[in-house]
C-alpha cells in the first residue's frame, strides 16, 4: 500500500480545507465590518462618532434625509382613434395659456416708442406682446405696447424693435421660466408641487409646458455652461469628482454618471453626464488641462499622470479620515490616534482662513505647524501597519492612506491647494437632493440638460449669487449680444457686475 502517497493527498485536502476556513475567516471579517457600518449608518447618533475636541470645519459625510414619496394622478386625456395606430390628444388647442388666467389679474403695461419718428407722423395703431410673469407669490401680465406711426408724406412705417426673447414664441416671461427652474433644481421641488402650488394663484400650467420651457432654457444656456469649463480649465488649479444619476432607456432606467471639475479660484463647477465611469471620461474633459488636479484618488484620475505629464496630482485628507472614522468600533486605540493627528490639522486650517491668510503666508503656516503633525501620523502609521491582520477595516484605512500618502501630503508645500476636496463635495451635493425630487432623468438628454443647470446653480450658490435673479439677467441681456460676449454671462462675471 502507498502510504506517502495517501499521506500526500490527505495533507492537500487539509490545505485546502484551511484555505477554505480562512477565506470564510476573511468573508465574516468584511461582512461584520458592513454590517456594523450599515447600523452605524441607520441608528447611530452623531454624538456616537469621533470627537476629540471641537471642530467647526465643514462636514463631508452628512447625511440627507429621503422625502417620502407622494402618487400623483394624471390628469385624464381624450384619445383620438386613426387608422393602424392610436394617438393620444390634449384637451387643449394651441397656445390657450393666456386664456385661461383668473379675473383681476394685473396688468403692468410698458410703452416702447421707436427711436426715432418725423413730427408729421401720426399714430396708426399699437402692436400688443403679452407674457405671464411672476413675482414671489405673484402672478401678472406683463404687456409691452409699440405705438405703430406712418408718415404721412412718405407712407413709412415707424415702430420700434421687437425685443429679442431667449425662448421664442413663448408665453412666458423670463420671471417665470426663472422661477419653475430654479424651484426644480435649487429648491428640489417637484414639479407637481409647484403646479399645485400656481394653481392655488388661480393659474394652471401642463406638465408638458413646464418641461418644455425647462428643456428650452438649458439649450439656451449650454453655451454659458461651456464658458463657464473654459474657465475652469484656464485656472492652474482644480478639483474633480463625479456621482451617480439614474437615466432612463429603453423602459428601464440605467445608472449614468455626472463628472464635476472645481475651481476653488474662480469659485464655479462645470457638471458634464457620462454614461460610464471608465478613465476615458477625465480623459476627454481634462486633455489639455495644464495645472493642479485634487481627487479622491478614484484610479481613473490616476491614469491622467501616464498620458498627461502637464499635471500634478493631489489627493483628499477627508476621505482618509473617513476611512479611520469607519473603523473606530474596530480599532478605537489607533483609529482615536490617527483621527486626532488629521484633526490638529483641520484646526491649522481654520487658523488659517480665521485669519484669512493669503497663499504665501499659509504656506509658510503649514510648514511650521502642519509638516509635523503628518511626521508624526507617518511614523505611526508605518510602526501600525505590520501589526494589523490582513483584511481588516483598520488594515485597509492605514493602507489607504500610506498609499496614497505623497500627494496626501503635498498639500502643505503650496499655499493655494486645499487640504481636501470638500469644495467639489459640496458642489455636487445637491444632485443627490435632486435625485429625490425626479428620481431619474428621461433620456440622455435630459441628463446633459440637467448638467447645465447644476453647473450654472452651484456657481450661483458658492458665488452666493442670486440665481433668480441671475437666470433673469442671462435671458433678458443675452439675447442681445454675440457668442463672443459669451464670457461676459458667467455667474463670476456676474458677480463682479453687481459688486461695482
Amino acid at each position: 500500500m502507498n502510504y506517502e502517497a495517501e499521506i500526500a493527498q490527505r495533507d492537500q485536502k487539509i490545505m485546502a480545507f484551511e484555505e477554505q476556513v480562512s477565506q470564510m475567516q476573511q468573508n465574516i471579517i468584511d461582512l461584520s465590518y458592513q454590517v456594523e457600518k450599515l447600523q452605524r449608518i441607520l441608528f447611530g447618533k452623531k454624538a456616537e462618532r469621533f470627537v476629540s475636541a471641537p471642530y467647526d470645519g465643514p462636514n463631508l459625510f452628512s447625511g440627507l434625509e429621503p422625502e417620502q414619496p407622494l402618487q400623483v394622478q394624471a390628469e385624464p386625456v381624450a384619445v383620438t382613434h386613426v387608422p393602424a395606430h392610436e394617438r393620444k390628444k390634449t384637451n387643449h388647442k394651441g397656445r390657450t395659456l393666456l386664456e385661461k388666467l383668473p379675473e383681476g389679474i394685473v396688468v403692468e403695461e410698458t410703452d416702447l416708442e421707436p427711436s426715432e419718428k418725423p413730427e408729421q407722423s401720426v399714430l396708426m395703431g399699437t402692436e400688443i406682446q403679452r407674457k405671464l410673469a411672476y413675482k414671489p407669490g405673484k402672478f401678472y401680465i406683463k404687456q409691452l405696447n409699440r405705438p405703430k406711426y406712418i408718415d404721412r408724406q412718405t407712407g413709412k412705417i415707424y415702430i420700434a424693435a421687437k425685443p429679442k426673447d431667449a425662448i421664442d414664441r413663448c408665453e412666458a416671461d423670463t420671471s417665470l421660466i426663472a422661477d419653475v427652474v430654479v424651484s426644480k433644481f435649487v429648491d428640489h421641488i417637484p414639479e407637481y408641487r409647484k403646479q399645485q402650488q400656481y394653481k392655488r394663484d388661480g393659474v394652471v400650467i401642463p406638465s408638458s409646458t413646464m418641461n418644455d420651457w425647462t428643456h428650452r432654457t438649458a439649450e439656451y444656456l449650454k453655451p454659458v455652461a461651456e464658458a463657464i469649463k473654459q474657465a475652469i480649465i484656464d485656472t492652474k488649479y482644480i478639483q474633480v469628482d463625479e456621482s451617480t444619476i439614474k437615466v432612463m432607456q429603453k423602459d428601464k432606467t440605467k445608472i449614468g454618471y455626472m463628472w464635476v471639475i472645481n475651481s476653488p479660484q474662480l469659485r464655479m463647477s462645470y457638471f458634464d453626464f457620462y454614461e460610464g465611469r471608465g478613465s476615458n471620461v477625465p480623459k476627454l474633459m481634462l486633455e489639455n488641462y495644464e495645472g493642479d488636479l485634487q481627487s479622491d484618488g478614484y484610479s481613473a484620475y490616476e491614469v491622467l499622470e501616464k498620458v498627461n505629464t502637464k499635471m500634478t496630482f493631489f489627493n483628499c485628507l477627508a476621505h482618509a479620515r473617513r476611512k479611520f472614522e469607519d473603523s473606530l468600533n474596530y480599532n478605537k486605540e489607533i483609529s482615536s490616534t490617527v483621527l486626532t493627528k488629521i484633526q490638529k490639522l483641520y484646526k491649522v486650517e481654520q487658523m488659517c482662513r480665521d485669519e484669512n491668510l493669503n497663499d504665501n503666508d499659509r504656506k509658510a503656516r503649514r510648514q511650521e505647524l502642519s509638516k509635523p503633525i503628518l511626521q508624526e501620523l507617518k511614523e505611526y502609521l508605518d510602526e501600525q501597519a505590520p501589526k494589523q491582520i490582513q483584511g481588516t477595516p483598520i488594515h485597509k484605512a492605514i493602507g489607504y492612506t500610506l498609499n496614497r500618502w505623497t500627494k496626501l501630503e503635498a498639500y502643505i508645500d503650496h499655499g493655494h491647494i486645499e487640504i481636501d476636496n470638500n469644495l467639489v463635495e459640496n458642489a455636487i451635493r445637491p444632485l443627490a437632493l435632486g435625485r429625490k425630487n425626479y428620481l431619474f432623468a428621461g433620456s440622455k438628454d435630459a441628463a446633459k440638460n440637467i448638467a447645465i443647470y447644476y453647473t450654472i446653480f452651484s456657481s450661483c450658490k458658492s458665488l452666493e449669487i442670486n440665481p433668480t435673479a441671475y437666470l433673469i439677467y442671462v435671458l433678458n441681456e443675452l439675447p442681445n449680444h454675440s457668442i463672443k460676449d459669451i464670457a461676459k454671462f458667467t455667474p463670476e462675471a456676474y458677480s463682479k457686475l453687481q459688486s461695482k
